[in-house]
């Protein structure tokens, strides 16, 4: 089968529909309708089958839907290997995944740092998911390395972020009425189970009023302002929040709490590739510039 077809099966099982896939991919509906067709002849199999105004999966295309993202994904990092690396002319693009706080904190420096030296290299950010933690370490495999806490992954190369403290964001109208006392909103975590910091509030015996939760720390603003609602966050993301958004303020965390200890983890797999070393190298400068306030300025320094 023509690999191309891999991510119209997928767009079309996700879908379940000819017209919003081929909207999503950006294809028109006769072409669309040509990849089905194909995909048709090649399985045996209809895949989609109305039901009234519906499509439904047929058996087969359920069990397709639940291994096309590992194969693509693999895939594509086999056309992404190459056997050497010159940054200068390299289009290569490496995938780095983690929640959008960690991501937000990486990322700005990072592609300032590279843009001189590499400037055809790309870079995409996954949001983490449950299933990429469910199943590391075979899930960085196919990407460069993902930006996660201590406790998520072990025993995996890593490099070590600046661990950063949790403070609380508030309405600055709010009112004076205890902490521990309002409403919360949290951040759910990407396994199941209480974000890290709730985990350390609930083993000292502190059970908070959650009425609110999202993956996005970057949501969290929108559902305080204006309310005498809570939320725990990094301090480098609430300090970039208040210095935008006057409504909301910065204040310490009811009681002390371990910091936020993130590090880039990546697959043994990508130990010996030049493209990979030449990422942690500057990821590296990345990191040391965390440490001492580098204000954001990488321009001239070494990667190697």
């Amino acid at each position: 089968m023509d690999y191309n077809l891999l991510r119209p099966l997928r767009a079309l099982l996700e879908e379940r529909s000819v017209t919003r896939a081929a909207e999503r991919l950006h294809l028109s509906q006769p072409s669309m309708s040509g990849a089905l067709a194909k995909l048709r002849a090649h399985y045996e199999d209809e895949l989609l089958v109305r039901r009234g105004n519906l499509h439904e999966l047929t058996p087969l295309a359920e069990r397709l839907l639940g291994v096309l993202p590992t194969a693509i994904s693999e895939v594509d990092h086999v056309l992404r290997l190459q056997s050497g690396f010159e940054p200068a002319s390299s289009e290569r693009t490496f995938v780095i995944a983690g929640v959008d706080a960690a991501i937000a904190r990486v990322a700005p420096p990072l592609l300032q740092l590279v843009a001189a030296e590499a400037p055809g290299v790309r870079f995409e950010f996954p949001a983490v998911d449950g299933r990429l933690v469910a199943s590391v370490p075979d899930s960085l495999r196919t990407i460069d390395g993902a930006v996660l806490p201590h406790g998520y992954a072990s025993g995996l190369a890593r490099l070590d972020l600046p661990p950063e403290s949790w403070v609380c964001l508030v309405d600055a109208e709010a009112g004076e009425k205890g902490l521990l006392d309002r409403p919360w909103v949290e951040t759910i975590p990407a396994r199941e189970g209480l974000p890290p910091a709730a985990m350390q509030l609930r083993m000292r015996g502190i059970e908070l009023v959650t009425v609110a939760a999202t993956p996005h720390f970057f949501v969290l603003p929108s559902l305080l302002i204006g309310t005498d609602r809570v939320a725990l966050v990094p301090r480098d993301l609430a300090e970039r929040v208040v210095a935008n958004i006057d409504r909301l303020r910065m204040v310490a965390t009811p009681v002390e709490l371990e910091p936020i200890r993130d590090a880039f983890w990546w697959h043994g797999d990508h130990e010996r590739d030049e493209g990979h070393r030449w990422l942690r190298g500057a990821l590296a400068v990345v990191r040391d510039g965390l440490i001492g306030g580098t204000d954001g300025d990488y321009r001239g320094l070494d990667l190697q």
